[in-house]
């Protein structure tokens, strides 16, 4: 499948003509003022080589007709025959815009090229009478976004930054893999250890003992403290860190955390595992959660990976600049 964009015309009459015949299921294109122009014909001459393209669209494609009906708005639509050859319209004074393509009225859609749910890799900036659009995948995600007004910016933020976000998000889920692949066990424990050493407000990571027969179901023992003028607060959290896949539906970590807050006398609990959680897992942390009255924490999946960028990227990536 190919998209293609068509730029708009000069004459403001005709580009009014061409978005109206789009409408009703005709994309239009010029340099088609005579019957010869015809590219069904059988001579070809360098008048047609400019138009060839137009023989190489297909049906399924979609054509997009940028700054029309005016500037910075465009009209969509999936080809549904190929090419075609007509009168045309009145433009100029003369029959032009003659080349056709039928379009599936269901699929026809305007937006604003600067809507937020256009991607920003889709080029919708002609620099010639028309381009190819090879982000494919990317305009077809933005026709969904737009349908559906996919996409809601913050306060300040661009669309450039938020769709580079959405696409970075991709790769937290294989991060998180990685982590399990490469760190097991205790591995992953002493790989977490490091990451709360460097949150703020930490002052004590205890890796604590090897197995559930010796830490009493705390992994790692951390303490924070806050400061209000000359009064310290300190707060004791037991982590309980699983390097499993698929999805979690082992509750055993829940009650793991429940014996180690009660141990040791802590706060609060937090489970951390590499696989996804489940309806299971965190409905266990709740009942659990109110029978002690403390906090428990969940960080699964993906978030295992935002939790780990946010507080010690270096520790996965080489942060130097060369």
């Amino acid at each position: 499948m190919t998209v293609w964009a068509f730029n708009q015309v000069d004459n403001d009459d005709c580009k009014n003509k061409i978005y109206q015949s789009f409408k009703n299921g005709i994309s239009r294109f010029g340099w088609s003022q005579k019957d010869e122009h015809n590219l069904k014909g059988e001579k070809w001459t360098d008048w047609h080589s400019n138009q060839l393209f137009l023989l190489q669209i297909r049906k399924g494609d979609w054509i997009v007709h940028i700054n029309t009906p005016s500037y910075g708005k465009c009209i969509a639509g999936r080809v549904k025959t190929e090419y075609n050859f007509d009168e045309g319209l009145e433009c100029w004074g003369i029959k032009d815009f003659r080349h056709f393509f039928e379009i599936d009225k269901e699929t026809i859609i305007e937006f604003d090229r600067q809507d937020p749910n256009i991607l920003p890799t889709v080029n919708l900036r002609p620099r010639q009478r028309y381009h190819r659009i090879y982000a494919v995948d990317d305009f077809l995600q933005s026709i969904e976004n737009l349908k559906n007004n996919a996409v809601n910016l913050q306060k300040g933020e661009s669309k450039e930054v938020y769709h580079l976000r959405d696409k970075t998000n991709s790769y937290l889920e294989e991060i998180t893999k990685l982590l399990h692949d490469t760190h097991k066990s205790k591995k992953l424990e002493r790989f977490m250890a490091n990451v709360f050493r460097k949150l703020p407000n930490v002052v004590d990571v205890n890796e604590n003992g090897f197995g559930w027969k010796t830490d009493f179901g705390a992994d790692l023992i951390i303490t924070t403290k806050t400061s209000i003028g000359n009064l310290d607060f300190e707060n004791i959290i037991v982590v309980q860190i699983k390097s499993f896949e698929g999805k979690h539906y082992d509750l055993n970590a829940v009650d793991q955390v429940k014996t180690g807050i009660e141990k040791y006398n802590a706060n609060a609990g937090i489970i951390i595992t590499t696989a996804e959680k489940t309806e299971q897992l965190e409905n266990k942390i709740q009942e659990i959660s109110n029978e002690i009255g403390k906090p428990i924490d969940l960080i699964a999946g993906e978030d295992v990976a935002k939790f780990v960028i946010k507080y010690a990227a270096d520790l996965i990536f080489n942060l130097e600049i060369q």
